[in-house]
């Protein structure tokens, strides 16, 4: 029996973040006009995080520590933890909601 849980189709959009420095880092989920889109930060102190649209695409910048912040970073709704490396610099603990870490290209 398959158990559904694991059964997750990863968009090419996330796979691309993920793909870069992100993988030691953190990704969320959010929504922006009603659109899907990735916020994904990097593991150390005042990195900031760059938003990005469901295909993986750059959309903004939310660097609170040095600047800029686009406007868009105040409209996000919905986010969620879809992914945090173990050992993150928060203590909080290691998310992989999509299993990404077993699809690494």
């Amino acid at each position: 029996m398959t158990n559904c849980k694991d059964k997750f189709e990863i968009p090419d959009g996330l796979s691309r973040i993920f793909n870069k420095p992100f993988a030691v880092g953190e990704i969320d989920e959010c929504k922006y006009k009603g659109e899907l889109v990735y916020v994904a930060g990097s593991n150390y102190y005042d990195a900031g995080s760059a938003v990005y649209d469901k295909h993986g695409n750059s959309i903004g910048t939310c660097n609170y520590a040095w600047g800029p912040v686009d406007s868009l970073c105040k409209q996000l709704t919905n986010c969620e933890v879809i992914y945090r490396v173990k050992d993150h610099i928060t203590g909080l603990p290691s998310v992989d909601k999509y299993k990404l870490t077993k699809k690494r290209r």
